[in-house]
């Protein structure tokens, strides 16, 4: 239910990516931008290959927006996502990770549905819009790894973590094609309607079916919850304990795992945002095809974040090899692998089958994050996951308040310009590298001394008449610390 949630949230937010190539008039635009330059920084128009089909009527749609006014409406998105990150894991703990997720994708079902409308009240309105759905959006993930962290076992983190990651890739794999193809079929209002009416059913399902914690679902079996919570390292203390915030603030793994979140999410969301308008534009990829070549670099994606989840978990669970080690082993090609594609598209220029192989292998690297960066919070933090991971997300953000805007920025009146578009490649390939460096020298995925909330005596009282109940035969030693500012052992 969390992969088909975060599925139907980036629909959401990705069906305005595509469907914005519908909505803007290129010729309007190019009346109220500066003028074109000389026509040898352009791509000819293709007469076969992936590109090939003429562009469809489609492309020309009503609103005069210029890619500057493109990318603010773009980047206005990640103005609440990033706030959102920040308050989402306290808001997880008052309301409970379950009716916060489910409140959240209601109210974002509610306001993907109304996008036409606001659409024709002018561009205020749209961004107005996309900062609350953002608002809303950046609720998921911290809301999704509390839940998690009370449900995931150990052995099984990664994995389980990586399926709840790859539903924002599948939603961007679905939601993006079809919003090319229903723009072509019935334009490009239908897109909303049809993918904010899904979340209104998703939101039914997740009423009934989903449960705070694995002792409070009544169908568990009692050898699945006993596995699950001896495999737990959440304390399921019932007394409410304080994030050491100073601790967080000055622990070096903490700010490496969020620059390498940082330098992974610029070009992610810089492509995620401008792809649509760069094949449209520079390859001239009618709108379907676009839509499909978008689906084909994010299903790539949510397949190596699958594959290489479970591979770290199967790396470190039959070898001897430092979590830490194989963490920062993934993490070092997700950043340098989509680096070296960065830097050769600009090689193969308007060699539209080249540049898909390349976006497509860069997506495809970044994927391995499946077993790098995505679990490692989880790993330092057991008891703290959610609340951390949620600062640390809300600045690995920020790439999207300020990729898309400085994409717009270098696409003002250059529509379609190679040259512009090999500028956003190199910057991009640069931090790329600043990330992977930063977590090598300084990445850890150990428990951190504080990353684990005190045991309550009073609390494994109360456990061990909970398990008797249950007619549970088995003993658990327990050492506890006199002193209680040492770590429990």
């Amino acid at each position: 239910m969390t992969f088909l949630g975060m599925g139907l949230v980036f629909s959401h937010r990705v069906c305005f990516n595509v469907a914005l190539v519908a909505m803007v008039n290129s010729s309007a635009e190019l009346e109220i931008s500066r003028p074109e330059p000389k026509i040898d920084d352009h791509c000819p128009m293709p007469e076969s290959g992936i590109n090939s089909s003429q562009k469809s009527p489609i492309t020309e749609g009503t609103y005069p927006w210029t890619p500057s006014t493109q990318g603010v409406m773009l980047a206005s998105y990640f103005y609440g996502y990033v706030i959102a990150q920040i308050v989402g894991g306290r808001l997880a703990e008052l309301l409970g990770a379950k009716w916060l997720l489910g409140v959240t994708l209601l109210a974002s079902s509610c306001l993907t549905s109304a996008t036409p409308l606001l659409c024709d009240l002018g561009p205020v309105f749209v961004i107005t819009l996309r900062v609350l759905l953002g608002l809303i959006h950046g609720m998921m993930y911290p809301g999704c790894y509390a839940l998690l962290s009370r449900w995931a076992p150990a052995p099984e983190r990664s994995t389980l973590l990586s399926v709840c990651v790859i539903g924002t890739h599948f939603g961007v794999v679905v939601g993006m094609p079809l919003t090319g193809y229903m723009s072509e079929l019935r334009g490009w209002p239908s897109s909303f309607y049809l993918i904010g009416g899904a979340g209104f059913a998703w939101c039914v399902f997740w009423l009934f079916l989903v449960y705070e914690t694995p002792a409070e679902h009544p169908r568990i079996s009692i050898s699945e919850l006993d596995y699950i919570q001896k495999n737990i390292e959440v304390s399921n203390c019932k007394k409410r304990v304080d994030v050491p915030w100073m601790k967080v603030v000055t622990s070096g793994p903490v700010w490496a795992v969020t620059i390498a979140k940082f330098c992974g999410a610029w070009s992610f969301i810089c492509f995620q945002s401008k792809l649509p308008a760069y094949l449209d534009e520079v390859l001239h990829m009618p709108i379907q095809k676009n839509g499909m070549v978008n689906s084909l670099l994010f299903g790539v994606l949510c397949v190596s974040i699958v594959l290489s989840g479970k591979a770290s978990d199967l790396i470190l669970s039959k070898t001897k090899l430092r979590r830490t080690v194989i963490r920062k082993a993934f993490e070092t090609v997700a950043l340098v692998g989509p680096a070296c594609c960065m830097v050769s598209i600009p090689v193969v220029r308007c060699d539209a089958d080249a540049v898909v192989a390349l976006l497509t292998g860069a997506m495809a690297l970044f994927g391995l994050c499946g077993g790098g960066d995505v679990s490692v919070v989880a790993d330092m933090t057991p008891d703290f996951a959610g609340k951390i991971f949620g600062v640390s997300n809300a600045i690995a953000s920020v790439p999207g308040i300020l990729s898309p805007v400085l994409a717009g920025y270098f696409l003002e009146g250059n529509k379609g310009d190679i040259n512009q578009w090999n500028c956003i490649f190199y910057i991009s390939m640069a931090i790329y590298l600043f990330g992977a460096v930063t977590f090598l020298l300084f990445g850890s995925a150990e428990v951190q001394s504080w990353g684990t909330a005190r045991t309550d005596i009073r609390f494994l009282k109360e456990r061990t008449i909970s398990t008797k109940e249950r007619n549970l035969t088995f003993s658990v030693p327990i050492i506890l610390s006199l002193d209680l500012d040492e770590p429990k052992k």
